[in-house]
């Protein structure tokens, strides 16, 4: 027996209700964890005054914070990875620190994102760093090894800059003579600090992407240098979009079914009309 009309509004509505009352419970916990990110964000950074110098002092910080180890902590899908501040209590890999320094720095207004480093263009992604933009422009800093890569003027290098030059292996050859022998960047692979191969985004993954990256260049912008978006390095926020995405979706396919019934039930009557008239 199908269910009545009345009965399948009832089921949509709880459809909508669910992922609903999930999104704003996720919505306060998300929101507890940036105000944790941010005051020790602000803690680490309250004596400075620029962002280049803030985005330094978030790197060190995040480097001498915990271990190395891969986390495997993870909210709800381990597909996503850690949270920020699951990383911030446990520590993690490059990826993992690379995620919990760009979520600080965009606590503080900072606008950051992540950068995959591969040996050659469709090799595997074998290490990650964080891009952030600084009053000059852009700049990477590695919180697996404590390194940031000054221009020499005052100024610091992004991605771009780096790309296709050694500046960033004279950077890591220079820090292993100021630091001492127990240092960790005494063991940095050369591989780690070049960028020919640096993007934020896998644009040529699949032809999702390369879509994307088409339209992107057809409006006007190169894909190439856009920052990574936090919503792929924060599992709450992204299962918080999902959530309201699905909300969206069943409430709006409610409206929708209320309108196409209404507008039936007006023809249906003009018909009606029509005929006796007839």
């Amino acid at each position: 027996m199908l269910p009545s009309y009345r009965s399948s509004r009832i089921l949509v509505l709880i459809a909508g209700a669910i992922p609903f009352a999930c999104a704003i419970g996720l919505f306060f916990n998300w929101q507890e964890d940036n105000a944790v990110l941010r005051t020790q964000a602000m803690a680490i950074t309250a004596q400075l005054h620029t962002d280049s110098a803030r985005i330094r002092a978030v790197n060190d910080w995040v480097y001498h914070n915990k271990g190395f180890a891969k986390n495997d902590q993870y909210f709800l899908v381990s597909a996503l990875g850690p949270t920020p501040v699951q990383v911030m209590d446990r520590g993690g890999d490059c990826a993992d620190k690379s995620r919990l320094v760009a979520a600080m720095l965009n606590n503080l207004h900072i606008d950051a994102g992540l950068v995959m480093i591969s040996p050659c263009w469709y090799c595997e992604f074998i290490h990650t760093v964080v891009e952030a933009r600084y009053e000059a422009g852009l700049m990477v800093v590695d919180p697996t090894w404590n390194v940031d890569y000054p221009a020499g003027d005052g100024t610091f290098l992004g991605v771009t800059d780096l790309s296709g030059t050694n500046r960033g292996q004279q950077r890591v050859d220079e820090l292993r003579h100021q630091r001492p022998a127990t240092d960790k960047v005494q063991a940095m692979p050369a591989a780690d600090a070049s960028f020919e191969n640096a993007v934020a985004i896998n644009w040529d993954k699949n032809l999702i992407t390369r879509g994307v990256a088409t339209t992107l260049r057809l409006v006007g912008y190169r894909p190439e240098t856009l920052l990574r978006p936090g919503i792929l390095e924060d599992p709450k926020f992204l299962i918080l979009v999902l959530l309201s995405i699905a909300t969206a979706m069943a409430l709006g396919g409610l409206l929708l079914d209320i309108v196409v019934r209404s507008i039936t039930k007006r023809a249906g009557r003009l018909t009606s009309i029509l005929v006796d008239r007839a």
